[in-house]
C-alpha cells in the first residue's frame, strides 16, 4: 500500500505535471483524442445499441465509420513515416499474449456494450451505464499494474515472440506500399459486402412481412381478430 501511494504522490509532484509539457508532451495526443472523440459522438458510436448489435449482426454502423478510419490511418501514418515527419515505435509481436488479449478484450466489449475511447464518449453523453465500464477499466488497469511480475509471467505470454515486426514484414512484401494497397481494397470490399448484407436483410424482412400480410392477413385485422 505505501508502494501505491508513493507512485501516486510521484504523479502528482510539480515536476512530473511540469514534465508534461516538454518532448515527452500530451498536447498532441489531447488533440488526437478531442477529434477522435467528435467522430465518435457524431457516428453513434457511443451507443450501446450500436456496439452490442455489430455483434448480434443487425447494426453494421461501427465498421461503416470504423472500417474507413483504419484505411486512411494506415495510409496517412506510412506516408508520414515515408516522408520523414514521424517515427513508428514497434510493440512486441507476441502471438499466444495478443490472441489472448484480443479475446479477453472482445468478450468485455460484447458483454459491456463499450470500449475505452467508446466508454469515455458514452460517459460524457450521460450513459451511466458506461460508469460501470469505466470502474472495470480502472480497476483492471491498476490490478494487473499492481500484479503482474515480469520475471514470472514473461515466460509464459512470450511464446512465440516474432518481435518488434510489422505485416509487411511479416508476409515478406518487399515494399509495404503494395501491402497497403491490399489492406485498403479488401476494406473497401469489406464495405460493399455488409451494404449489400444489410440491403439482403431488409429486403428479406420485407419479404416476409409481405408472405405474412397475405396468408395471415395484415396488421390491422390481426390486430382486429385480437380484440
Amino acid at each position: 500500500m505505501d508502494a501505491i501511494l508513493m507512485r501516486l504522490k510521484d504523479t502528482f509532484d510539480p515536476s512530473t505535471i511540469e514534465a508534461i509539457g516538454g518532448p515527452a508532451s500530451l498536447y498532441g495526443g489531447l488533440l488526437v483524442g478531442f477529434f477522435l472523440g467528435i467522430v465518435l459522438q457524431k457516428g453513434r458510436l457511443c451507443k450501446y445499441d450500436i456496439v452490442s448489435g455489430m455483434f448480434r449482426m443487425q447494426d453494421f454502423t461501427f465498421w461503416r465509420v470504423g472500417t474507413p478510419l483504419l484505411m486512411f490511418g494506415m495510409v496517412l501514418i506510412y506516408f508520414f513515416k515515408d516522408i520523414g515527419v514521424i517515427e513508428l515505435y514497434l510493440p512486441r509481436t507476441v502471438i499466444l499474449a495478443q490472441l489472448f488479449g484480443g479475446v479477453l478484450f472482445g468478450a468485455g466489449l460484447a458483454i459491456s456494450g463499450y470500449c475505452p475511447a467508446i466508454a469515455a464518449g458514452a460517459l460524457g453523453e450521460g450513459a451511466l451505464d458506461a460508469f460501470v465500464t469505466m470502474v472495470g477499466i480502472v480497476g483492471g488497469s491498476v490490478l494487473y499494474a499492481e500484479m503482474y511480475d515480469g520475471s514470472k509471467l514473461d515466460r509464459i505470454v512470450s511464446f512465440i515472440d516474432l518481435g518488434r515486426v510489422t505485416f509487411p514484414e511479416i508476409f515478406l512484401v518487399f515494399n509495404h506500399w503494395f501491402f497497403i494497397m491490399g489492406f485498403v481494397f479488401m476494406c473497401a470490399m469489406f464495405l460493399l459486402g455488409i451494404s449489400m448484407y444489410d440491403t439482403f436483410l431488409k429486403a428479406s424482412f420485407s419479404i416476409i412481412d409481405k408472405v405474412g400480410e397475405k396468408f395471415g392477413g395484415s396488421k390491422v385485422d390481426r390486430r382486429k381478430n385480437k380484440r
